[in-house]
């Protein structure tokens, strides 16, 4: 006899749940009924998943509530094998599918949050993509892990789509108020935001720049026919009880409210400045593409203060379409061994 899908309180039971993420059947309707998404304020661009006990029943299995992070990111894995279409957008000439390595950019909680930038490329643009990013992750988790090494090693792949360093950038764990001085009555313009970022950030960037740079290193080496796109997001805005910018800056007496230009141009030079150095990788990698997010999305396009609405997601997905059609077709490429020999030694 098959087990009910119901409890006796109207609650689907835990199993079920489980059993329609593995199958592949859960809907959206579903899905934003059993889950929920609260950002982790410890950890920029990060959320903690949880299992809405109003609608699942938990009895009996109360610790098998922690697993609801895995089972989201397995549902959304298994939407993208059921969007992926057969044949790639017209115009792109390189491998399919493309790789692609990330934090909360590249994959959010499916439904429960707004569609990414990777959710349009494959729904609107029709790539098909082999997405490894999760939300909340850092630059050094993705480098560690490192699961993006087998397609692109082997040449199952040779378009690797990267996103990474946002929550470094941001502070991490340790939040963004390291980084910044004391609200001063001195310094009260938005042409004083300079003044607010302390030395630290730039040493913390100089790090994960170096960081990045060795990972473009590696691809040019190990895989020298895969080529590469980055990006070093937009300017987001700090909100007021912004649990990742603005709750930091109000730490220090910077609050959004008040004295919101001020905010949002310390976080300019911020962003400008890790950009900047991807930039900078396009130019001496030439298995680099740089993809420039800085001014897509609209002041009013934005679904927190990290993440952009789905009108937001679209701006910025354009521009990786534009980037990738641009790109040669395979075969067309292989990033000269001299020359990556000669660039291994120059990281930090």
């Amino acid at each position: 006899m098959a087990r009910k899908s119901k409890s006796a309180a109207g609650k689907t039971p835990f199993h079920a749940v489980v059993e329609k993420v593995q199958r592949g059947t859960i809907s959206d309707k579903e899905f934003s009924n059993y889950f929920v998404a609260q950002p982790n304020p410890r950890q920029p661009f990060d959320f903690t998943i949880g299992i809405n006990r109003a609608a699942v029943e938990l009895q009996g299995v109360e610790k098998s509530g922690k697993f609801a992070d895995a089972l989201v990111h397995d549902a959304s894995i298994g939407r993208d094998r059921q969007i992926r279409r057969a044949a790639p957008p017209k115009g792109f000439q390189r491998k399919s599918p493309i790789v692609a390595e990330g934090d909360s950019w590249f994959r959010l909680p499916q439904v429960i949050m707004p569609p990414t930038l990777i959710d349009v490329l494959q729904e609107t643009y029709g790539y098909a993509i082999d997405n490894m990013a999760h939300w909340g992750d850092t630059l050094a988790d993705m480098i560690q892990v490192g699961q993006f090494w087998p397609p692109l090693t082997s040449g199952q792949a040779d378009t690797f789509l990267f996103s990474a360093g946002g929550n470094d950038v941001l502070g991490g764990d340790g939040g963004i108020a390291r980084f910044l001085n004391l609200f001063d009555v001195g310094h009260t313009k938005p042409s004083d935001a300079a003044y607010y970022i302390k030395p630290e950030f730039y040493q913390n960037l100089r790090l994960i720049v170096q960081s990045y740079e060795s990972l473009v290193q590696r691809v040019h080496l190990r895989a020298p026919n895969v080529i590469m796109l980055g990006h070093g997001y937009d300017y987001v805005i700090p909100r007021v009880d912004g649990p990742w910018i603005g709750n930091g800056m109000m730490y220090v007496g910077l609050d959004p409210t008040f004295r919101p230009a001020l905010c949002q141009a310390i976080i300019r030079i911020m962003i400008d400045a890790f950009n900047n150095a991807l930039a900078a990788f396009a130019t001496t990698y030439s298995n680099y593409r740089y993809v420039d997010l800085r001014g897509a999305i609209g002041k009013t396009q934005w679904h927190d203060e990290l993440h952009p609405t789905a009108a937001g997601a679209a701006k910025t997905a354009a521009r990786f379409d534009a980037a990738l059609r641009k790109l040669p077709k395979s075969g067309a490429f292989t990033a000269p061994l001299i020359a990556s020999r000669a660039l291994f030694g120059r990281a930090a």
